[in-house]
């Protein structure tokens, strides 16, 4: 099946898989595609979004088999950032001395998110006070264990499959105790309806966020990016990760690590998308390490 995506622009397909292939320990230049393994109406099936380089630029998400049309739109256009509307943002920042020039060398650069919110969920914990080298290796290997395989891809595990893992396992993936703690209790919770993350796509900010909080393990770095790169919230800032604090004052800091607050007045000028301004410096300097 393929379906035809629709997205704000302006949109670069491309530029945004480089980037976010940026952020992956390893990964080797850019792929051509998004090819992801995700679940539509309790099956797992792979997907690829693409786009033409020749021609007039449509984008699709093509799969296997024949999946709820609808379904399958709405998953692809979520993971590309469709909604996401960054001309106000540009104007924003056209006249700024340092967001001025990366905005047009990165015009159409849009952040990827992942399938799922719980996904997500299990994402920051793993990312939390480690690396992102470390964090990946433990998810690839937490992925591998408990996920289902498709078409030489692996789904995210669901909450069911991790609810079910026993806290040796967990560990031998890499995770701490408190983080196979942390996972186990908020894969029990989503498994059993008790939580139900996907409702926070229609939540305000300060909902979601009081219902982050509310899971243990979770504090506030792990709100503010959730927020940020699972929901597509703009103006949300993990003011307290050191790599934002560094690369932000690298930037606006003359050279030095912002402390939050400092990196919070930085970025008021942009608001409200003091986090895609957040990205697109995390972005351009990820990407011009590749140069």
């Amino acid at each position: 099946m393929i379906v035809t995506l629709n997205s704000k622009p302006p949109f670069d397909f491309f530029l945004s898989l480089k980037a976010a292939s940026s952020f992956e320990p390893g990964r080797i230049g850019a792929a051509e595609e998004l090819r992801r393994a995700i679940r539509l109406g309790g099956a797992a099936l792979a997907i690829e979004i693409s786009q033409a380089r020749t021609g007039r630029p449509v984008l699709r998400a093509s799969t296997v088999g024949s999946p709820n049309r609808a379904r399958l739109r709405a998953a692809a256009e979520w993971m590309i950032s469709s909604d996401l509307d960054l001309k106000p943002f540009y104007r924003m920042a056209v006249h700024h001395r340092v967001l001025g020039p990366i905005t047009k060398d990165l015009r159409g650069l849009k952040p990827l998110r992942p399938a799922t919110l719980f996904e997500m969920a299990i994402i920051a914990i793993t990312e939390q006070q480690i690396s992102l080298a470390a964090a990946h290796h433990i998810r690839s290997r937490l992925i591998g264990r408990f996920g289902e395989r498709v078409d030489g891809l692996c789904a995210f595990p669901t909450p069911g499959a991790l609810a079910l893992a026993s806290k040796t396992q967990l560990l031998a993936c890499g995770l701490s105790h408190r983080k196979a703690e942390y996972i186990g209790d908020l894969s029990r919770k989503v498994a059993s309806g008790r939580v139900d993350m996907e409702n926070m796509k229609t939540m305000s900010t300060d909902t979601a966020r009081a219902l982050i909080l509310q899971q243990r393990g979770l504090g506030g770095w792990s709100a503010d990016y959730i927020l940020v790169r699972g929901l597509g919230r703009p103006d949300c800032v993990p003011v307290d990760d050191l790599g934002v604090q560094s690369v932000a004052g690298k930037y606006l800091g003359r050279g030095r690590r912002l402390s939050p607050q400092a990196l919070r007045r930085s970025l008021a000028p942009f608001a409200p998308f003091r986090g895609i301004a957040a990205f697109y410096l995390l972005a351009h300097d990820r990407l011009s390490r590749e140069l």
